[in-house]
């Protein structure tokens, strides 16, 4: 009765006293987050494995060799492909054309950390080459990946969210649309702007100013015979405190490489290139040597992006990129898959075997089945080869400090010190990830939980803290 009583802290002091080992302390301080688990396993799924990388020691198991969904964590799966593949300085090429009658060329190479900057520094580029004047005649290349813009396998494939941004040779801002909401004086109108004035981007309704916050939005495509393409409606309402913070709603573009070829002729004429501010836009083959080529930031900072925030756009990006690269045809996410498969059969993970299902790099789908041991194998892989350790865990969010993890495990043993890549679906979760313990060791974490309740933070946090 007495031993109950007292608080964890002090039970780990007696047992320490009493001359149980570190790990054995470890274990029994472990049965609340096993209990929790096992508990949740009875209302959902679970697959946990909890590793000490270091002395090989497992020191949780919880089914976990079930494959599961486990959400957005198979970037990870994607990270070590992509980097062991093309190397972590590969950089996608943009490449700037010259053709008849002062007409511009632009292929590109499948670019998805292509944003606002890269454009600036490529315009201006191209002006300190020589460029003065364009007719207006812009032809796009982006037959660096196929015409499959939504990956077939994403689940909610009409959702107009960020989330879901086609994938494009040629792309800009991530493929998606901001819409920023300022409040103005009360009683009236916000200020509401784009993060890019695209002429086809319409904003419908207004916001008012007022006493509280709360903004209702919705997007939609609206075709007609003038403009086939179609503009892209956002209507927005409902009212916006007089102190709120400022309000923002990225959605989809839904036609990138149109989007790119806008964002281009605005720029250059922004920056005093001679030309009209509306072009003429039509999509073709590039040919001849380039009058300037782009290089993107290298791959290990791409990864960062990518996994820091979950962005499905570079994952999915990546693995037409791989098909790219390796097979010297158009990238299509099915050759990249196989790559992928391929990859992770070399770290002893069959993509196909017993239940296993690999049909997404972004894990934006209900068709991926990963289990626990899965990702473990993956870690030990990379602490293993040490060679792409440093770009991969510097990729993966940090407890407490920033990405999908910025607002979890504040206040925890694990705070800043715990990397996971999160993963979320509508009842999925996952974390998969490292935390160094007391003694300078690497403590490899899976869980997946399908259903239930999710994964117990709180118990995770407290056990991880005690190793």
């Amino acid at each position: 009765m007495f031993i109950k009583s007292i608080n964890e802290n002090k039970l780990s002091l007696l047992f320490l006293a009493l001359g149980f080992s570190v790990g054995q302390v470890a274990a029994a301080e472990s049965s609340s987050l096993e209990t929790v688990l096992k508990r949740e396993s009875k209302s959902g799924k679970i697959s946990a494995q909890i590793v000490n990388l270091t002395t090989t020691r497992e020191l949780l198991n919880i089914e976990a060799n079930r494959p599961l969904n486990p959400a957005s964590s198979i970037k990870l799966f994607t990270t070590y492909s992509a980097l062991s593949r093309l190397g972590v300085n590969y950089s996608f090429q943009t490449q700037i054309f010259k053709t008849e009658a002062d007409g511009l060329c632009i292929k590109g190479g499948g670019d998805p950390s292509f944003v606002t900057e890269d454009l600036y520094v490529l315009v201006q580029a191209l002006k300190r080459k020589g460029l003065k004047r364009f007719s207006g005649k812009i032809t796009l290349d982006a037959t660096v990946f196929d015409t499959e813009l939504i990956p077939e396998d994403r689940t909610d494939q009409d959702s107009e969210r960020a989330y879901n941004a086609p994938i494009s040779g040629l792309n800009f801002n991530y493929n998606t649309i901001t819409v920023f909401v300022n409040p103005s004086s009360r009683g009236q109108p916000a200020l509401v702007s784009l993060d890019w004035p695209f002429p086809f981007v319409k904003i419908e309704g207004k916001v008012v100013t007022g006493d509280s916050t709360q903004i209702t939005w919705d997007k939609k495509k609206n075709e007609s015979m003038k403009n086939p393409l179609g503009d892209e409606r956002i209507n927005i309402g409902g009212k916006i405190a007089t102190d709120g913070d400022e309000w923002h709603k990225p959605f989809r573009l839904r036609d990138p490489v149109r989007g790119f070829g806008l964002a281009l002729t605005k720029m250059l004429v922004d920056q005093g290139v001679e030309g009209p501010l509306e072009p003429t836009l039509s999509e073709g083959t590039c040919l001849g040597q380039p009058f300037y080529t782009y290089s993107s930031r290298p791959l290990s900072q791409v990864v960062q992006l990518m996994n820091k925030y979950s962005n499905n756009f570079i994952a999915d990006s990546l693995v037409k990129v791989l098909d790219h690269e390796v097979n010297g045809h158009s990238g299509t996410a099915e050759g990249g898959l196989v790559i992928l498969r391929d990859i992770l059969k070399t770290v002893g993970i069959d993509a196909h075997g017993a239940g296993r299902s690999l049909v997404s790099g972004s894990g934006l789908t209900l068709g991926n089945a990963f289990a626990a041991s899965d990702f473990i194998k993956l870690l030990k892989r990379i602490v293993a080869e040490k060679v792409y350790l440093p770009e991969i865990f510097a990729s993966i969010p940090i407890a407490g400090v920033d990405g999908t993890l910025k607002r979890k495990y504040v206040h925890s043993a694990v705070a800043e010190k715990l990397r996971g890549k999160t993963g979320t679906l509508n009842g999925v979760q996952s974390l998969v990830g490292v935390f160094p313990n007391a003694a300078g060791e690497w403590i490899a974490v899976a869980v997946i939980a399908n259903g239930g309740q999710g994964i117990p933070e709180v118990e995770l946090a407290r056990f991880l803290g005690t190793l």
